[in-house]
């Protein structure tokens, strides 16, 4: 099967690396042409998974979007805040093409829902990922691929159901937006409190000044959404916090990298639905606006 990934970064060069692996015809689409002639220059991508395990993989990757297989599945392993960048390449794309967003946050919701294409899925990725540089990515700690049906039946494709067997527990959601809100409280908590914090993600729960903070702000962010306290109870948090605990939260890596950080697709994006259902959220509040003045620092 053929899979094309949308994005240089680290969890896209992961599941580049993964899918290639397996068997797959793999190309990836980046942004940068200096990570395109790495990649090439060096005879592939170097990949170390989870074992740590290092080997050099010779997948395809392009600047030019016109040199790939349209017929694939393509994987959107970009930010929110690049996606109307390529309106232009979804607009050449068949109605056919089947997409898989995996974008943190809910924001993408409805700029997926404005595409002509048929097929869509969503997906949320709890393995950790970090990407060494241009073409180096190492695979970190255990987590699990979420994917639901978004437009269409996708999943029930078979092609689709191909990537169950690319060495990642792969979980099929039935409810799409509580799979995405889900994965966003999960930023909210661990990508605003690393970040602020400076701290390594298992830090707020090894330290008891973090985990307080922790703990209260999921609580919070829960009584807005209260559906979500059975099916993400507190001590999933934990969990991931200990499975990521060498990790550094994706905020706080473009923070350090001076990269554009996802506040307002993350934060914002539950900031607004809680207000919708008539939660202010005064805590995660103060925290956005923390977020935004120390970005704004920075500039």
């Amino acid at each position: 099967m053929d899979f094309v990934i949308v994005g240089g970064g680290a969890i896209g060069l992961v599941l580049a690396s993964k899918l290639f692996e397996h068997g797959h015809n793999v190309e990836v689409l980046v942004h940068s042409k200096e990570q395109c002639k790495a990649i090439q220059s060096g005879g592939g991508l170097t990949f170390i998974n989870d074992v740590g395990e290092e080997k050099t993989l010779p997948i395809g990757v392009t600047t030019n979007p016109q040199n790939l297989n349209k017929k694939a599945i393509w994987i959107l392993a970009v930010k929110y805040h690049h996606l109307r960048d390529m309106q232009l390449l979804f607009d050449e794309l068949p109605e056919e093409t089947i997409l898989l967003f995996i974008q943190n946050g809910i924001k993408h919701i409805e700029f997926a829902r404005d595409l002509k294409q048929k097929n869509i899925l969503m997906g949320t990725i709890e393995f950790g990922a970090e990407k060494v540089n241009s073409n180096k990515v190492i695979h970190r700690g255990i987590g699990i691929f979420n994917i639901a049906n978004f437009k269409g039946e996708a999943w029930n494709n078979e092609e689709c159901q191909r990537l169950t067997a690319i060495d990642l527990p792969i979980s099929f959601s039935e409810n799409y937006l509580e799979m995405l809100l889900r994965k966003a409280i999960v930023n909210c908590l661990i990508n605003t409190l690393t970040t602020l914090l400076g701290v390594p993600n298992g830090d707020l729960i090894r330290l008891p000044s973090h985990h307080r903070i922790l703990k209260e702000l999921y609580f919070e962010i829960v009584s807005a959404f209260p559906e979500q306290k059975n099916m993400l109870p507190f001590s999933n948090i934990e969990q991931i916090c200990k499975n990521t605990s060498q990790n550094t939260s994706s905020m706080l890596a473009d923070y350090r990298h001076g990269r554009k950080m996802e506040i307002d697709t993350i934060v914002g994006g539950v900031m607004e639905l809680a207000k919708e259902r008539g939660h202010d959220l005064p805590m995660l509040k103060t925290l956005y606006l923390l977020l935004l003045a120390l970005e704004g620092m920075e500039e």
